[in-house]
C-alpha cells in the first residue's frame, strides 16, 4: 500500500483542522462576515474560476452573498490531510460537502449535497503563532442541481460593483 503521507506532527494537523473547520463555522453560521481575517492580507480564496484577491476582495464576496437573503449551508470537511514545507509553511488538502438551501433553519425538504469538492490550501504561520490561508481553493469535482452561488456569480460583477461603491 502507497502511503499518501500526511505530516506525523499532530499539532500541525490539528492546527490545520481548526483552521478549515473554523473558516466554514464562520461561513455557515455568521454569513463570513469576518471570513476574510483567516487570511494573509494578500490572501487568495478561489472557488472553481472565482478568484477573490486580499481582504478587500474576500470580505466583497461575502457581503454579495449576505446581501442575496438568508440562505442555510453547511460546510463538511472530511479526509484532511497536511503536508509541512517547514516550520511557516503548510500545505491541506480535504474533502468538502456543501448542503445548502435558500431560506432558514429548519429546512423541511430533503436535498442531496449542492457540491463536493476538494479543498487546498496553503497555510502561513503569523507571528503570532496563527495559521492563515495564503491561498484556499475550492475545486468542484461534483455539482448538483443546486449550484452554490459561489460557483454561479461572476467574481468580476461583484468587484465591479464594490468599486462603483467606493467611488461613489
Amino acid at each position: 500500500m502507497t502511503r499518501v503521507s500526511d505530516t506525523p506532527d499532530a499539532q500541525l494537523w490539528y492546527a490545520l483542522n481548526r483552521l478549515e473547520i473554523n473558516y466554514w463555522w464562520e461561513v455557515d453560521l455568521n454569513g463570513g462576515l469576518t471570513a476574510h481575517e483567516f487570511y494573509l492580507a494578500d490572501g487568495l480564496y478561489r472557488v472553481g474560476e472565482n478568484r477573490f484577491c486580499g481582504h478587500d476582495e474576500i470580505r466583497a464576496f461575502y457581503g454579495w452573498r449576505a446581501r442575496r437573503g438568508p440562505t442555510t449551508a453547511r460546510h463538511l470537511i472530511s479526509n484532511l490531510q497536511v503536508f509541512a514545507a517547514d516550520d511557516w509553511h503548510a500545505r491541506l488538502v480535504a474533502v468538502l460537502s456543501v448542503f445548502r438551501c435558500n431560506g432558514r433553519p429548519p429546512i423541511q425538504n430533503e436535498r442531496p449535497p449542492s457540491l463536493i469538492a476538494d479543498v487546498i490550501g496553503e497555510c502561513t504561520r503569523v507571528e503570532d503563532g496563527t495559521w492563515r490561508y495564503r491561498s484556499h481553493a475550492v475545486r468542484p469535482v461534483f455539482v448538483g442541481s443546486d449550484i452554490p452561488l459561489s460557483l454561479t456569480v461572476d467574481s468580476q460583477v461583484i468587484l465591479a460593483k464594490r468599486g462603483k461603491r467606493e467611488i461613489s
